[in-house]
């Protein structure tokens, strides 16, 4: 067996690694690079391997770091089977999708989106299927719904990949098995380099309660898929206790409508499915550019979420510029703002976005940060996930800035986990006659 790293050595994007198998080659996720121009940069590379000699892709989630890719694959020859679970397959559909419309033509278009999903093949967690003579099992991995750690067992290997993991106390969806005994475990580090400190629900409460009392214009930039249902799941239970805070709740996202159907779909995967289809169901979409118009003549207070969760691009660029010069509005951003990003910029106090005329303009309202609302797992549940009984096993970090990767690497090394490697982009380290 042989491990050839690509994606996610570097950053937190872009996640691709292929596992060499006597009988072919399996790729471990298929994403886009995301962030800043040069990132990104890297989804032109020539792959190191042929997409036609890939046998099988197998997806641990449906962000587009670790799925966005694939039309791009499949463009260029890949027609093996592509492994998923089922709401992994839906989020992913929706997602590609909407990638379509925003990746340059020649990269690819909704008829390389429209061959991939042809590809796909679901798999339930726990329900081990044979690819190129070798087991594999899909396991539950927190984060989003439907996410998957994936367990490779050949004749003389076991090696587990992590995915994205999520945090065991995640608030709406159930705690996900920590690491079975490996011989290989590779995992991300995103939050490698912290634990949380603070509290979650108690941050949105002060928000929401700011917003009602003080009757301001609160806008939140959310992902479309996770973080937008956790948000309104979350603000649905405040409001159904604290009914005399409640305000108007617009989502302003066609691709968070289409999530939303799939976590009411879904629901029974949740921890709490009642509370998640009912919430998802309460608050009004935006359908139609009038409806977008009237909303910005509106007075607070109302609370508008709208997508992208690190500023990029999306619809909430117009609701910033509509209420750029208000100062008692306040943007909320909960969660990870990568590097490069217009809203890593803002932590930062560089509040300057391009508006509709394509002249330059300067949020003048609050700024509100959180890293509590991430759905990945921080430095004590990622240790507690490789769990123990893998300490004699050799552990690859990916998905994480240097720093998080390196922190992470110090502690498991405290901790007396024997081998633990950070790999470079294109490195291939062969596991033949490593015991």
């Amino acid at each position: 067996m042989k491990l050839q790293f690509w994606g996610a050595t570097d950053d937190v994007t872009g996640s691709m690694t292929f596992v060499h198998l006597q009988s072919g080659i399996i790729m471990i996720d298929c994403g886009l690079t995301q962030g800043t121009q040069k990132s990104e940069m890297l989804n032109h590379l020539e792959l190191p391997v042929q997409p036609k000699d890939i046998k099988a892709v197998i997806i641990t989630h449906a962000h587009l770091d670790h799925s966005g890719y694939l039309p791009r694959l499949v463009k260029k020859g890949f027609r093996g089977a592509i492994y998923c679970t089922p709401s992994t397959a839906q989020l992913m559909r929706i997602i590609l999708l909407d990638s379509a419309k925003l990746t340059e033509e020649d990269f690819y278009g909704q008829e390389d989106v429209q061959a991939t999903l042809k590809l796909v093949r679901t798999k339930e967690w726990h329900q081990s299927f044979d690819e190129l003579e070798a087991l594999i099992t899909l396991m539950p991995a927190g984060h989003i719904l439907g996410a998957s750690s994936i367990k490779i067992k050949t004749l003389d290997k076991t090696i587990v990949f992590s995915g994205d993991l999520g945090r065991f106390e995640d608030p709406i969806l159930p705690e996900h098995p920590i690491c079975p005994a490996a011989d290989i475990v590779v995992m991300e580090s995103t939050y490698g380099g912290k634990n949380r400190t603070g509290n979650l629900e108690k941050e949105l409460h002060s928000f929401l309660a700011t917003i009602a009392r003080e009757s301001r214009v609160g806008i939140i930039a959310s992902f479309a898929v996770a973080r937008a249902q956790m948000l309104l799941t979350l603000i649905s239970e405040f409001y159904e206790r604290h009914p005399e805070e409640k305000v108007h709740v617009y989502i302003d996202s066609p691709m968070m409508g289409e999530a939303n159907r799939v976590y009411r779909d879904y629901s029974h995967l949740t921890r709490h499915p009642d509370s998640v289809f009912s919430a998802l169901e309460k608050f009004d979409l935006i359908e139609y550019r009038r409806e977008r118009e009237s909303l910005s003549r509106k007075e607070g207070p109302l609370i508008i979420i709208s997508a992208s969760g690190m500023l990029t691009g999306g619809r909430i660029q117009s609701h910033l510029y509509n209420w750029h010069d208000d100062e008692k509005a306040i943007l909320f951003l909960p969660g990870y703002q990568g590097v490069g990003t217009p809203g890593r910029d803002f932590i930062q106090g560089n509040r300057q976005l391009i508006g509709p005329d394509e002249e330059p303009f300067t949020w003048q309202g609050e700024v509100w940060t959180s890293e509590q609302f991430s759905s990945h797992a921080d430095q004590n549940d990622l240790i507690r996930w490789v769990g123990a009984e893998n300490k004699n096993a050799q552990i690859y970090l990916l998905h994480g800035e240097i720093n998080s990767k390196l922190a992470l690497k110090s502690e498991l090394q405290n901790l007396g986990f024997k081998s633990i490697t950070i790999p470079s982009r294109g490195e291939v380290i062969d596991h033949k006659n490593i015991n």
